[in-house]
């Protein structure tokens, strides 16, 4: 499909349904029919986030999210927050380390409207003075709420001691101070800097129509046809760490972890099994393990998360003061007997099946497919369709398995933080932390 305005093209060897389009000014839409549902989700994604900021500015990211939500040209912020409520649809926005997303799910008729909502917001936000320092307060109000919840600092204490000093580290809704300078110039020109079309990419997926979006597009996110500022990202050290910060807490709350690699590096797929063998659900070692048989705590699973040039593995749980030590040995213990290939081919095999099945079954969510193929853009450039995703999972072997676990699970890289009532001398006689 090509026009004198837009480039496009049906990726060979993909989905039929699957379309991108490249625009003059370097937009980049990359959209999925799927004809048997009633919804779309839409989604405007900038690739910018709080590894991009300044240490004085971090936090102006999620900022700026909140604050085109005030009020446009022609809407009020109330008005903005019926528009498509109005219909049954749904209109929000996040940010996180590395990019910004304005999204809507609604009716496929109304897809229209959720672009239009989405343009506006975007290209006349009026960023009053006085709303800024309204929200302020909301943003300040909403750090406090974090720092209520271990269980979600937790994680903001993690990256800073995983990150150390780099930007990746940051926390992506800023620290106190930092929120209380921020100014409409600043909102301004950072906007201005950041949000060009070239680091911009549109998704859309569900029961659409792919020229009809391209033209709503075209015509209503008229942006400069511009080279853009180029996204400059230096990459982040990690190095090993062990940071404590005592609070008043029933429990103790942990998050140890370590540097993996980015989304396009060919170990992602045997990373991602691994993940599901360590703590990735009921069946995992570490819920069997600690919890089921030896009863030391509630919550334990792992996680990994992809940038565009590292990522992480991470393992989280909370136990009370005096189960700290047995309950992060038994965690070593179980990261060891990987590295020593102490793994079966039906333990290998349930992994894949457990992964492919929540791959699958995210699928018939229109948002989550939404997100899929606009991160596959962000982090490699090109759709990655089921059947090859499907593929790669079948293809792991132990070897592979065995072989990511001693890439990753280096003590001399991991990093262990703790919140709670915890000190140094929980770790005493655990040979990863002498």
């Amino acid at each position: 499909m090509t026009n004198k305005r837009a480039k496009g093209m049906s990726l060979r060897g993909h989905s039929e349904s699957f379309k991108k389009t490249i625009l003059p000014n370097g937009l980049r839409i990359v959209a999925e029919k799927i004809p048997h549902v009633r919804s779309v989700s839409f989604g405007v994604w900038v690739d910018v986030g709080s590894r991009d900021e300044k240490l004085e500015k971090n936090g102006i990211s999620h900022f700026a999210e909140h604050m085109v939500f005030k009020g446009t040209k022609t809407r009020s912020a109330q008005q903005i927050a019926q528009s498509l409520e109005s219909v049954g649809g749904h209109l929000n926005a996040f940010t996180s380390r590395e990019q910004t997303c304005y999204y809507a799910k609604v009716l496929d008729e109304n897809l229209p409207q959720a672009v239009e909502i989405i343009a506006d917001i975007l290209r006349n936000s009026v960023l009053r003075e006085e709303d800024v320092k309204k929200e302020k307060k909301v943003i300040l109000e909403e750090i406090k709420d974090v720092a209520d919840s271990p269980a979600e600092m937790i994680h903001d204490l993690f990256a800073l001691s995983l990150w150390s000093n780099h930007s990746l580290g940051y926390p992506v809704m800023g620290k106190a101070k930092s929120v209380r300078g921020f100014s409409r110039t600043d909102l301004v020109s950072f906007m201005r800097h950041n949000y060009s079309p070239r680091r911009i990419v549109v998704a859309a997926s569900g029961n659409l129509e792919h020229q009809r979006l391209i033209q709503d597009i075209e015509t209503l996110f008229p942006f400069r046809t511009d080279r853009g500022r180029s996204l400059q990202r230096s990459s982040p050290r990690a190095a090993k760490n062990v940071r404590f910060k005592r609070k008043k807490t029933a429990q103790v709350h942990l998050c140890l972890g370590f540097p993996s690699f980015p989304f396009s590096d060919p170990g992602r797929p045997a990373l991602s099994v691994l993940n599901n063998i360590v703590g990735a659900g009921m069946s995992s070692r570490l819920f069997q393990k600690v919890r089921e048989e030896k009863s030391l705590v509630y919550t334990i699973y792992s996680y990994i998360d992809f940038y565009q040039d590292t990522g992480i593995l991470g393992i989280y749980y909370a136990t009370s003061e005096r189960q700290i030590r047995q309950a992060l040995s038994l965690v070593i213990e179980e990261l060891e007997n990987l590295k020593a290939g102490k793994l079966s081919e039906s333990e290998l095999t349930g992994a894949k099946n457990q992964l492919k099945g929540q791959l699958m079954l995210g699928l018939e969510s229109t948002s989550n497919r939404m997100h899929r193929i606009a991160k596959h853009e962000l982090l490699v450039g090109r759709f990655i369709n089921l059947d090859e995703s499907l593929n790669l999972i079948d293809g792991v072997t132990i070897e592979e398995v065995v072989a990511v676990a001693n890439r990753v699970f280096d003590p001399e890289r991991s990093c262990l933080a703790g919140l709670g009532p915890v000190n140094r001398g929980s770790l005493n006689g655990l040979s990863w932390f002498k």
